[in-house]
């Protein structure tokens, strides 16, 4: 990435609190990492892949940037015959490739049944006595179920049993 475009001022520095971020721990944040990604992008005018690849790593810690750099979407695909210049992947290929890194990043594998029965499991063990303690376990369930159940992949009477 070119340090002298104009948009370089005006993307935040990386840990800066209007900076995107993302933990590899919480895979699930990563769609939204890069909507934060690309919203910063469409306000400072950023357009080129390969700026964008380069500002994409940017904002990650860097066993994180290490990894996403050594996907082959982030090099060069080739050469094109008939002009003999580079053609580079495009930013798309490379944040899809970022993203197949992830389970649960995507929205293919945003929840299985492992995650219910780990939020029914710890429900059946806490001692639920608040209305808060109540809501915050319907709002994780209802979002795991909601999701499992439009995928197809539970069906509404096995929800509704499994709803403590």
């Amino acid at each position: 990435m070119d340090q002298h475009h104009a948009y370089a001022k005006s993307m935040p520095a990386r840990g800066h609190n209007t900076a995107p971020s993302f933990s590899p721990n919480e895979p699930q944040e990563l769609p939204r990492y890069f909507q934060e990604l690309e919203f910063l992008f469409a306000s400072s005018g950023v357009i080129d892949d390969v700026d964008k690849k380069a500002l994409g790593i940017r904002y990650v810690d860097y066993n994180t940037s290490e990894q996403w750099l050594s996907l082959a979407e982030y090099e060069a695909s080739g050469i094109n015959p008939t002009t003999q210049t580079v053609i580079p992947y495009s930013y798309q290929d490379w944040k899809t490739a970022v993203i197949s890194l992830y389970p649960g990043a995507d929205n293919a594998t945003k929840y299985s049944m492992a995650n219910l029965d780990q939020v029914t499991g710890e429900a059946r063990r806490a001692d639920i006595k608040t209305i808060g303690q109540f809501a915050a376990y319907y709002c994780k369930f209802y979002q795991i179920t909601k999701w499992l159940v439009d995928s197809g992949r539970l069906g509404s009477l096995k929800r509704d049993r499994l709803f403590r």
